[in-house]
């Protein structure tokens, strides 16, 4: 169970601000992120682990399909599939041909990291504020969330997510409570029709079909 979640977990210190600015801010911003295209972007993961002298990095594709579709296709240092594709989460191993499948829980403590970015894809703020606390900070150029777990407020599981002013997020940092550490550097490649017959080809890949 804890490696397909590792490996869907897809992504300092902030400004102090009025909380009632802040949240009159990050819903603004959630409203310009919503979008019913379909969006494909390229992503660079640093991974730091306690007993590698040097960190793990992976690079590959994310894809997104509102409502319920989030693909992660990783390239290098080797090709596998992962996503969450309605109330299931999927894993295939093309080399190895090993295939996983799980339910997808929101409240879930072990897959809490993943729901973020079901949040932000579909700009659902209720689902950010029903399991994060939010802190939020934005400028005329960039915007920044640090979230923390509401379910175990002794967590040190943390998530920092940020972005340039009015668009999507172009970096995740996720710290994980036993110290693993990672982060995902983000551009945005395509969108619509092109996106979407990539996203429906390998969701077919993902269920065996």
């Amino acid at each position: 169970m804890m490696s397909i979640v590792r490996y869907l977990l897809l992504m300092s210190s902030f400004l102090v601000v009025n909380l009632s600015v802040a949240d009159e801010a990050l819903s603004l911003l959630m409203d310009k992120l919503k979008s019913k295209s379909a969006i494909q972007m390229s992503y660079k993961e640093t991974r730091k682990i306690e007993l590698m002298d040097k960190p793990w990095q992976g690079s590959g594709n994310l894809y997104s399909m509102s409502p319920d579709i989030m693909i992660r296709e990783q390239i290098h240092p080797k090709r596998l599939l992962m996503g969450i594709i309605g109330n299931n989460m999927f894993y295939f191993d093309p080399k190895n041909e090993t295939r996983y499948e799980d339910e997808f829980d929101d409240e879930d403590p072990k897959t809490l990291s993943i729901a973020v970015f079901k949040a932000l894809v579909n700009a659902d703020e209720k689902l950010l504020h029903r399991l994060y606390k939010v802190e939020f900070a934005s400028s005329e150029k960039s915007w920044a969330m640090n979230l923390k777990p509401k379910q175990n407020e002794d967590s040190t599981l943390s998530i920092i997510v940020s972005g340039l002013a009015s668009q999507q997020a172009n970096k995740f940092q996720i710290t994980q409570e036993e110290g693993e550490s990672s982060t995902f550097d983000l551009q945005k490649k395509t969108e619509g029709s092109d996106a979407k017959a990539i996203i429906e080809r390998l969701s077919k890949t993902l269920q065996g079909k």
